[in-house]
């Protein structure tokens, strides 16, 4: 059953649509602070940008933008801030980082849409807060557009212009790997991490391609967060995207050879090492309409294409549930941001796996959401007369 044509009137009718009340998460400086020494602040907003949204109108005479494939793993930014810095991509999978060694790293997530890296949902890690690092939290700064633009111009050389500026060079650089330790992000793909630190406190570290999702403690104090992650620089960067509870906006980890954790914090986990086994489900298979009906509620699930996603429920036309926000799949696993919600409280972030997924029929969802009313576990294609 399509519902689509109420919407107008279910909003207009006063069951008011609102974004996610105080209980949402949020990457303020006291949800981030790691350590004496080291301090994350993040960029990322409610709801997320997943494309670049600024690109240079006029490139260079004889110039080309840049794709990923002109990108070495570890360069060079020439003149970044007055001081040295340096790029590093990994396994090109979608997280970008710049360090200034032994004093600031940012870690970017990015589509490189046009050559631009942008600054929408990066975070920084800082051991100092003077000079360099301040100018680096600004580029950070939420809302502040920032964005690096990539060309390869007529001499074939790739070059950099930081927020539509002068064009400068970027040279290949080379990053010694530190022993005894992980140094490819593709290492840790299909594999859990079951870990715990000195204490007992447990977390379990699932990776797929490029993304993780970590569940940490027990019982009802156990929560979760999911996000990017790669090995730069001989250090696993993880930038948490989903997550129900305020987190780290990022956490930088070494990772032995033998997979134990341990955090720039300094906390250590002992880790053992399993295959994570999933049958992968791709983005276009989700990416439609779904129907469900449950205890009198009629739902609509829309999972757009954009990466974005609406849900709905009714009960004899009477609004029950609207909920707006992001959505992904890690490996089976579908993931929700939720921006807004019809009154105003809501879970902040669901996960769970998608089984039984056929595109021309349903699939299930084995979800994490509490709220009322719950989110079908079943969902159908809808039929049409």
């Amino acid at each position: 059953m399509k519902h689509s044509f109420l919407l107008a009137g279910f909003v207009a009718a006063s069951l008011s649509f609102y974004a996610c009340g105080s209980s949402s998460p949020s990457d303020t400086e006291d949800d981030i602070l790691s350590s004496a020494k080291e301090k994350d602040t993040s960029s990322s907003s409610v709801v997320e940008d997943l494309s670049s949204s600024s690109v240079a109108k006029d490139l260079p005479a004889g110039a080309r933008v840049a794709t990923l494939d002109d990108i070495e793993r570890n360069m060079e930014l020439s003149d970044f801030f007055g001081t040295k810095a340096y790029l590093a991509v990994g396994t090109k999978r979608g997280l970008f980082s710049i360090w200034v060694p032994d004093t600031a790293w940012i870690a970017a997530p990015s589509d490189f849409k046009d050559g631009v890296l942008d600054f929408e949902r990066a975070s920084i890690a800082a051991i100092d807060v003077k000079g360099v690092v301040d100018e680096m939290n600004a580029l950070v700064k939420k809302d502040a557009g920032r964005t690096i633009q990539f060309i390869v111009n007529e001499d074939d050389q790739l070059q950099y212009s930081l927020d539509g500026k002068t064009f400068k060079d970027v040279k290949t650089a080379t990053v010694k790997v530190a022993s005894g330790v992980i140094s490819n992000g593709d290492s840790l793909i299909a594999k859990t991490l079951d870990c715990k630190d000195s204490s007992g406190a447990k977390a379990v570290y699932s990776f797929y391609e490029g993304r993780y999702i970590v569940e940490e403690g027990e019982g009802e104090s156990k929560t979760w967060s999911a996000g990017y992650y790669d090995i730069h620089r001989s250090k696993l960067l993880m930038r948490p995207i989903f997550y129900p509870a305020s987190v780290y906006a990022l956490n930088t980890v070494t990772v032995s050879d033998k997979y134990d954790l341990t955090f720039s914090n300094g906390r250590a986990l002992t880790c053992s090492v399993e295959k994570l086994d999933y049958k992968k489900v791709a983005v276009k298979d989700l990416a439609q309409e779904w129907d469900a009906s449950v205890d009198g509620y009629d739902w609509t699930f829309d999972l757009r294409d954009d990466m974005s996603f609406e849900l709905t429920a009714y009960k004899q036309l009477d609004g029950a549930e609207l909920k707006k926000g992001i959505w992904d799949v890690y490996g089976n696993v579908l993931l929700l941001k939720v921006s807004g919600c019809m009154g105003g409280k809501c879970t902040t972030a669901v996960k769970g796996e998608v089984t039984e997924l056929d595109p021309q029929k349903g699939f299930k969802y084995g979800h994490s959401d509490p709220d009322s009313p719950a989110i079908p576990k079943a969902w159908d294609v809808p039929v049409y007369e």
